[in-house]
């Protein structure tokens, strides 16, 4: 094994102990599964599997350049708005998302969305709530693109 390879894993073992490690990976495959549930609930239209890892508490806001008013609901309402079947252009839809932290309680993950008539961008803030990843918070902005003629 490289020399330098192992006194890098000889460094990152005494910073960290093993536990703490695990801790980390753990949460955030945690995390990653909420988003994974999140991603087949937006690609499904199905608002129950959202449901699933929205904590109906939550918030979502963001700021509405057609109204120029910013829009707050709660997370179970967002929620309902999903119409329980894929939207008829869900084959042109495109979502990715970026675990940008993970702590032992809190997380953030960042969502691109690139739909045939919008280019947005969701944070989505999650805790830990009773050992379980939950997502609390939903920021969207973004913007309507032309419609194609």
């Amino acid at each position: 094994m490289n020399t330098m390879f192992q006194s890098l894993c000889l460094s990152a073992a005494l910073v960290l102990p093993p536990a703490a490690v695990m801790a980390q990976t753990s949460d955030r495959e945690a995390v990653d599964q909420v988003m994974q549930t999140m991603m087949r609930g937006f690609e499904a239209g199905d608002p129950a599997l959202i449901l699933e890892v929205l904590n109906k508490d939550g918030v979502v806001v963001g700021y509405s350049p057609v109204t120029k008013a910013l829009s707050q609901v709660s997370a179970e309402e967002w929620a309902k708005g999903f119409p329980g079947k894929p939207a008829d252009d869900e084959a042109k839809r495109h979502r990715r998302y970026e675990i940008l932290d993970v702590t032992e309680t809190g997380a953030q993950v960042k969502v691109i969305l690139d739909y045939p008539r919008w280019d947005g961008v969701d944070y989505l803030a999650l805790a830990k709530i009773d050992g379980k990843w939950m997502i609390i918070s939903k920021s969207w902005s973004g913007k309507s693109k032309p419609v194609a003629p």
